[in-house]
């Protein structure tokens, strides 16, 4: 799969910038499988793969007493490394199939964003290397359709929303697996304990323009914009100007509120 856009210090900068945060839902669901399984605080470590800029990096460091992040990009680990003010965290280029890491040696594996990126046989070889017994595997993402809401005019978002995905989505080969919710790659697992998770709602806030900013962010449009810079402005822009012709005159403070899903796969070694 084409992972080069990862490694563009742009689009390091953009994600940073403007991803949403991650689902404090899905973090608290980890943590309870994770202490059922473990039975031991504090933990002693986890290890985010794809960790990109530490969107969902950061968030795992009070939990452990130590968190490493793995990414294939020196751009995305570069600003990962500026952002994170935790010293127990520290960062790490590599592949998700290869980690630097010791036999038996991680309570969990986090992977948010990414599981649909990676070459899945090797890379559930490697989760099983790296595992301590009893240690745990999430890996969780967004379903690949959203709602919009403000006011009146939630349909009207809603299917500005579906229109601009849909049409980054069919230039994407990925979407095939998130569109499953990582049913192939639930039932690879090689793991008698372990369960998938479909349906997780969360409501994110958002200006409009923090709306685009998240769109932005996104790896496809990422991909179009370098292919086609012009094309994929213009493309933005129409997006934007359809925005505020269904909301009317926009002030630029109004809240919409993004209805989202996660889904989410845990399981266990035993």
């Amino acid at each position: 799969m084409d992972t080069e856009i990862f490694k563009s210090e742009e689009f390091s900068k953009v994600y940073q910038d403007n991803m949403v945060p991650g689902s404090k839902k899905v973090l608290n669901l980890i943590l309870s499988y994770l202490e059922e399984k473990v039975n031991k605080q504090p933990f002693e470590l986890a290890v985010d793969v794809g960790c990109g800029t530490g969107r969902s990096t950061r968030p795992l460091a009070e939990h452990f007493r130590k968190v490493i992040g793995i990414d294939i990009s020196e751009s995305q680990i570069h600003v990962a490394r500026k952002c994170t003010p935790q010293e127990n965290i520290t960062y790490q280029i590599s592949p998700a199939e290869k980690m630097p890491l010791e036999d038996a040696s991680v309570d969990l594996i986090n992977v948010d964003l990414a599981a649909h990126w990676f070459l899945a046989d090797q890379f559930i070889l490697e989760v099983n290397r790296v595992l301590k017994k009893r240690g745990c595997l999430a890996f969780h993402a967004l379903h690949p359709k959203f709602a919009l809401q403000y006011k009146n005019c939630s349909e009207k978002l809603t299917n500005i929303c579906d229109e601009f995905l849909n049409n980054l989505y069919k230039h994407e080969d990925i979407i095939d697996i998130v569109s499953s919710l990582y049913q192939e790659l639930f039932e690879a697992l090689p793991f008698a304990d372990k369960q998938r998770i479909t349906d997780i709602p969360e409501i994110i806030n958002l200006t409009p323009q923090e709306l685009l900013g998240f769109f932005e962010s996104s790896c496809m449009f990422q991909k179009f914009l370098t292919k086609d810079r012009a094309a994929a402005t213009a493309f933005l822009q129409t997006v934007e100007k359809r925005i505020a012709d269904a909301i009317g005159e926009l002030s630029g403070d109004e809240i919409l509120e993004l209805h989202v899903k996660y889904f989410c796969v845990l399981a266990c070694k035993s």
